[in-house]
């Protein structure tokens, strides 16, 4: 299996941060140049240019010789992902099997940049690796080393990524190496389902009666702080471009600028920093869960269309779309592929009204035909499910007992009370 390390890039020197961001902006060109031939090559024959003849029309390019053959090829061949997947949602929406129209990929901005793909590096007996590029490129700006990881060293490095971050201000690397799974012994008939949200970002159950709350009030907390700093810089930026306008009155200026400030994007990574750091902490939890309890099936609940069609007021839509549960679901499936545990998504349509203690049946939502279900139980308020016998629980956790009951794993009640799911362990991570 193959595992990513990422790191910032520090201790740059003047001439190789220049080196760096002259790369990334020859890598954004050729991206722009390559784009333009798939594009054009569409509207005239309405089908994919392929790889290989795109490759013979762009490598007589400037950015192409310029840049390193593997990086440039690299590029190219992102181009042809793009163009490839916007066919194949064209052709997925003429079965009807998507509702959603593609956009045509665009082009990167003109004074944009783009990332270096290095799919294979030469190492020196001093623990770097050189950046590659072409004799031309080198002898203008120099060379560029860069050290690896100390945990890396004696990794077989399958790929190098180097990112432009906030119009190229600084890089940040990812390193994706090979790595071996992890033998474990769990059990496939034991199961966990997770319940994902907002004030409990993960709520657990699993087949033998644990049940346990991952706080998410902390995530709220940044995102809020987030926005408020933010709020104040860019008012701050506006404010001194509108000031700008009164003084140079013959000339003036647009109030407020599409770029961030250098403020606003250190900002920006403190907040991404934070929450990547929550969320691989809270993945890592319930990991060490099912590990420690050998549970061989981890069952997620999903909505589709999740977030993009969401609808819950200003101040819950701003907490609800800033936290990236999709991030969450792909850590915990990378983390499953590690350990031998089976990863899956369960649509979870209905099961925060169903009742799990009432074995209600749960419906699968149908948008094209709607209609209401009536269920023993409701939540009487937040955080609180009373069932048809009036029993009370989290409703959070009878939410995820219900995406269990819903992929075919029932959970037996007999070795577990209504007082402890009414109360059930709160996690906070720090």
């Amino acid at each position: 299996m193959y595992a990513t390390q990422k790191n910032q890039l520090r201790r740059l020197k003047e001439q190789e941060f220049n080196a760096l961001s002259a790369l990334c902006r020859l890598s954004k060109n050729l991206f722009n140049v390559a784009l333009f031939e798939c594009r054009q090559y569409f509207f005239t024959e309405r089908k994919r240019l392929t790889y290989e003849s795109n490759y013979h029309i762009c490598k007589t390019n400037e950015n192409y010789r310029l840049l390193n053959t593997d990086i440039a090829q690299q590029t190219m061949r992102v181009v042809d992902r793009s163009m490839k997947s916007f066919l194949g949602l064209l052709k997925a929406i003429s079965i009807g099997s998507c509702n959603q129209k593609p956009k045509l990929p665009n082009y990167l901005p003109k004074e944009g940049y783009f990332p270096l793909i290095i799919p294979r590096i030469k190492r020196y007996e001093d623990g770097t690796f050189a950046v590659p590029m072409s004799q031309q490129f080198k002898r203008e700006y120099g060379e560029v080393r860069i050290s690896l990881p100390e945990r890396l060293k004696d990794k077989e490095i399958k790929e190098v990524r180097i990112h432009p971050k906030y119009q190229a201000r600084w890089f940040e690397i990812e390193y994706i190496y090979e790595d071996e799974k992890i033998k474990t012994s769990v059990d496939g008939n034991k199961a966990i389902a997770i319940d994902l949200g907002v004030d409990n970002l993960c709520a657990c159950i699993d087949t033998d009666g644990h049940q346990f709350l991952i706080d998410g009030k902390k995530l709220k907390s940044i995102n809020q702080w987030y926005n408020k700093r933010n709020a104040q810089l860019q008012s701050a930026k506006d404010g001194a471009y509108k000031r700008l306008n009164q003084v140079q009155a013959t000339a003036p200026h647009k109030q407020g600028i599409k770029s961030f400030t250098h403020k606003q994007a250190r900002l920006y990574q403190w907040r991404n920093n934070c929450v990547r750091d929550y969320l691989n902490k809270a993945a890592k939890v319930v990991i060490d869960h099912c590990l420690k309890h050998q549970i061989g099936k981890l069952i997620v609940g999903y909505n589709p269309g999740i977030k993009q069609e969401i609808n819950i007021s200003k101040s819950n839509n701003q907490n609800f779309v800033q936290i990236p549960f999709w991030q969450l679901r792909r850590k915990l499936e990378a983390l499953c592929s590690r350990y031998g545990i089976e990863y899956l998504e369960q649509e979870e349509s209905y099961t925060s009204k169903a009742s799990f203690y009432d074995q209600d049946t749960i419906p699968v939502y149908n948008a094209d035909n709607p209609s209401q279900h009536k269920f023993s139980g409701r939540r009487i308020k937040r955080g609180l499910y009373r069932t048809k016998n009036k029993h009370l629980c989290n409703s959070d956790i009878n939410g995820s007992a219900n995406i269990l009951a819903k992929s075919k794993h029932r959970l037996d009640f007999q070795r577990v009370s209504s007082g402890f799911l009414a109360n059930p362990l709160r996690m906070n991570i720090s």
